[in-house]
């Protein structure tokens, strides 16, 4: 018996091997084409789609929010529309773990014609490969070979299969479902209120990096400066904005994320990332904290309402020019 489970073990496992070490040697190869912009518009088919309602709005001028689940729940468009007092509309086409990736994606297959301007949050965890665990399958493809192995064992033990499957879909053309336009326009224009906790953000600040595992995701910052010419192209106010946090997040991601920080810092100067922006973490501190988040970093309906109007106030001012310093993040 023992010597019958030998031989099935090598059997199964050296043909697995065998399998892994090709894959992990074609995808360098193709690895260009795979994240050409092209072959990525197709994998965010089904994004696209759920903004289609966005063409249905009846305004001339339309200012859009975009961001990951920190905006999605932090502002009310339909707040923000009230506060405006004209024809104007908010739209949030925000989502949770959203990344520049996607976003320039969805922007680019938009009727730009009517934006006239682009709030787009800053979290920086969401430029973590790290935070692949929250995105599309695909996009596993983009960790070495390394950081596969270990991300198997610490967050997601079919990476290498994932990764099979994806190259499989690549070399055999196999396109991403066909997905229904959402033409329905939401209660909120995008906007929604939380009223329980988010599932999956359960981490403290240090944990949601691994950067020392796992690295900066260079896709994400090639993508925010691709947001920026977008913006630029279409004649499109881009302003970056800082959504709130509650104290004690902000206490520990001081003490256990400062240098971290400051890498995410220089990758922005390293890509010439210098666009306006506003805001701080401590946002709401003043304004009753705690009272007005679910969790450490997103708000309820009564901490929604209330940055809502603080955001408001923000734009109608003069925005100020990004220091090299980036105090904004923890003064």
């Amino acid at each position: 018996m023992k010597k019958f489970l030998l031989q099935l073990l090598y059997f199964l496992v050296i043909p697995l091997i065998s399998i892994i070490l090709i894959m992990e040697l074609l995808i360098p190869l193709v690895y260009d084409k795979i994240f050409s912009e092209e072959y990525l518009e197709k994998q965010f088919k089904n994004e696209i789609s759920d903004y289609d309602w966005v063409k249905n709005l009846n305004s001339d001028t339309l200012l859009l929010l975009a961001g990951s689940s920190s905006v999605k729940y932090s502002l009310s468009c339909s707040i923000l529309d009230s506060l405006s007092g004209d024809d104007s509309k908010y739209v949030n086409i925000a989502h949770d773990a959203r990344d520049p990736m996607a976003t320039y994606f969805i922007l680019k297959n938009l009727n730009l014609k009517r934006v006239t301007t682009l709030y787009l949050g800053l979290d920086p965890w969401i430029y973590a490969k790290r935070y692949y665990k929250y995105r599309g399958n695909w996009i596993y493809l983009d960790f070495t070979t390394k950081e596969a192995i270990k991300f198997t064992f610490e967050h997601d033990f079919n990476t290498f299969f994932t990764r099979f499957k994806q190259l499989c879909y690549y070399f055999f053309n196999v396109d991403a479902p066909t997905c229904v336009k959402n033409s329905i326009v939401p209660a909120d224009f995008g906007s929604k209120t939380l009223d329980e906790n988010p599932l999956n953000f359960e981490e403290k600040p240090y944990e949601m990096f691994q950067i020392e595992s796992y690295g900066w995701s260079k896709l994400q910052f090639i993508y925010l400066k691709k947001i920026i010419h977008l913006c630029d192209k279409n004649g499109i106010q881009l302003s970056f904005f800082i959504p709130p946090k509650r104290s004690d997040f902000i206490r520990l991601y001081k003490v256990e994320c400062s240098q971290i920080h400051q890498d995410y810092v220089q990758n922005l100067i390293k890509n010439n990332i210098n666009t306006p922006i506003f805001g701080k973490y401590d946002q709401l501190l003043h304004k009753g904290d705690s009272l007005n988040f679910v969790d450490q970093f997103h708000l309820n309906e009564r901490g929604q309402k209330r940055y809502s109007e603080i955001f408001y106030q923000l734009t109608q001012s003069s925005l100020p020019s990004k220091q090299n310093q980036y105090y904004w993040f923890t003064h």
